[in-house]
């Protein structure tokens, strides 16, 4: 037998063991182990007194008469225009300004950190709202 057969085997084996484990129904723990209690017979004398079940508070609904978190915006996004020529600090007024960036001091560290000052080109961008300085110019330099 070849190699090849002995590769394709075991990939076959190894990739039915990992889709069984993805579509196997899944069993609770309560139903695996078997509760001491309810394997022997009770009488009058063990028998121990019912207690409530806990009260679970519920929190979904609580949750939908909420407003909306302000803090938590969906993600807009935007065109983001670099002009020939522009240098790192005019990219920082202009992200600034159009809100893509929340601080441009942090933007112009992150952007010295990483030594892309020079390495912006001209374009237009997608940028989406809420991002981080450094993600910012992860996409700008892409």
């Amino acid at each position: 037998m070849t190699r090849s057969f002995w590769l394709g085997l075991g990939s076959g084996l190894i990739l039915s063991a990992m889709l069984t484990l993805l579509f196997s129904p899944q069993q609770k723990p309560s139903d695996v182990q078997l509760n001491p209690q309810t394997a022997l017979p009770k009488n009058e004398s063990t028998k121990e007194p019912d207690s409530p079940p806990p009260v679970q508070p519920i929190e979904s609904d609580q949750k939908e008469s909420l407003p909306p978190d302000p803090q938590v915006s969906p993600q807009i996004d935007r065109d983001f225009v670099i002009p020939k020529g522009a240098s790192a600090e005019q990219i920082a007024d202009l992200l600034f300004a159009q809100e893509l960036i929340k601080d441009k001091e942090a933007f112009l560290a992150f952007t010295r950190q990483m030594r892309a000052e020079r390495r912006f080109r001209a374009g237009t961008f997608k940028l989406s709202v809420g991002l981080s300085e450094e993600e910012v110019i992860f996409r700008l330099l892409k």
